[in-house]
């Protein structure tokens, strides 16, 4: 029985350097020919912040509008955080780009968000950082922990940078 690799789930964080992670992505993109899906996952802001937030800003709208804000903040960032990738790989930006279908940014739990979304949209494999240097590469941090906790599909743990 033949399984193509179609669909690759590519998890970013914003604060630290994703380009491990996108590069380790992008290239099992290429050499399978499979669909890039890149998403951040923003979360939620603690009960107590939203309680003092709406106590001090009655108007809903305005509430809402700064609550969606941070989601907008976070898919400008993410961006930028592609378009330099791409900036330093000019000979392969093409290729490279040419995989990258989908860029997502969704509130909640970060490894509850990235299975769903895993098992959601069928993607057959999940690349992510490990965030945490430790005395192995190996060592993951509580988002990859919990993501290879939950999935179903493979995970690939990107080590950072040495």
């Amino acid at each position: 029985m033949e399984h193509r690799i179609t669909s690759i789930l590519c998890c970013v964080g914003l604060r630290g350097d994703s380009h491990g992670v996108l590069e380790q992505a992008a290239r099992l993109a290429l050499s399978t020919g499979a669909e890039l899906h890149v998403l951040h996952v923003v979360k939620p802001l603690a009960e107590d912040v939203m309680n003092t937030l709406k106590a001090n800003i009655r108007n809903r709208e305005s509430l809402e509008g700064f609550v969606h804000q941070r989601i907008d903040l976070a898919r400008e960032q993410l961006q930028e955080k592609i378009d330099d990738f791409f900036l330093q790989r000019p000979e392969e930006k093409q290729a490279l780009a040419s995989r990258v279908v989908a860029l997502k940014v969704l509130e909640g739990y970060p490894a509850a968000v990235i299975n769903e979304v895993a098992a959601k949209h069928s993607h057959d494999f999940i690349v992510i950082a490990a965030n945490k240097h430790g005395l192995t590469a190996s060592y993951a941090g509580k988002v990859a922990k919990g993501v290879l906790k939950r999935a179903h599909i493979p995970v690939i743990v990107v080590p950072g940078p040495a």
